[in-house]
This record gives C-alpha cells, structure tokens and sequence, in this order.
C-alpha cells in the first residue's frame, strides 16, 4: 500500500517510475528481493543504511513497484508487484507502462483482507 490513497487508482506516473529503476540502489534492493523481505534483511543484504533503505522502499511503493505489507508484527515485509515494465513511444511522448505481478483471485482476497484487518487495527 501506498503512503498516497490515490496511486492505486491513478497508477506510477511516468517520472516516478523512470526516477525509481535509474536510482542504482533502487535496483539493488529489487534484484535482492527474491521473496518478501523487512527493511532490516535489505539493509543487510544490500549493504545499505536503513534510513536510505527505508526511503528508497516508500519511493517504489509509490511508484507502484512494491507491495508493503503490514500483518501487525513487529515489522513491516516488502515484495516484488510487476511483471514487466514497459516504456514505448508514443505520437508525443514516452509512454510507461508498469505490468501488475499475476495473482490468482485467492491471493487478491488474502491481500484485500489482510489490508482490510490491518486498517482495523490502527483505528
């Protein structure tokens, strides 16, 4: 979940998406997240301070590339939400398109659930 309730509905815009995969640490952190992973084990593997980890972690989530998931412990985990970026030209501009990671309509509900149950818990 985004940090900003309308990127979901309105998708990474072009920019966002371009600054994140230029970022080398960016790209450092997705090649190690080769499953869910908290900000400590990233810091950790990528040989990276925990507050760039951090910000460089709520950058992708807003840029629509990861996926936070808050359960209720003691620290948050962060997965890998694409298949495949795409960048073509358009009549007047570059266009992006980021592809949604595949999930069978089980794994959509655990994950709306497991939104749905963290909110509750912080209200």
């Amino acid at each position: 979940m985004s940090s900003n309730p309308l990127s979901e509905a309105l998708g990474p815009d072009f920019q966002t998406v371009f600054d994140v995969l230029a970022n080398e640490q960016c790209r450092t952190m997705l090649k190690n997240l080769d499953r869910p992973k908290t900000a400590s084990e990233l810091a950790s593997t990528c040989d990276l301070p925990r507050s760039t980890v951090y910000r460089k972690l709520e950058q992708m989530v807003d840029a629509g590339l990861l996926v936070k998931h808050e359960d209720g412990s003691s620290e948050t985990r962060y997965t890998i939400d694409f298949d495949e970026v795409v960048v073509r030209r358009g009549r007047n501009a570059l266009e992006l398109n980021v592809v949604p990671k595949r999930r069978s309509a089980s794994e959509q509900l655990s994950e709306l659930w497991s939104g749905v149950t963290a909110q509750t818990k912080s209200d």
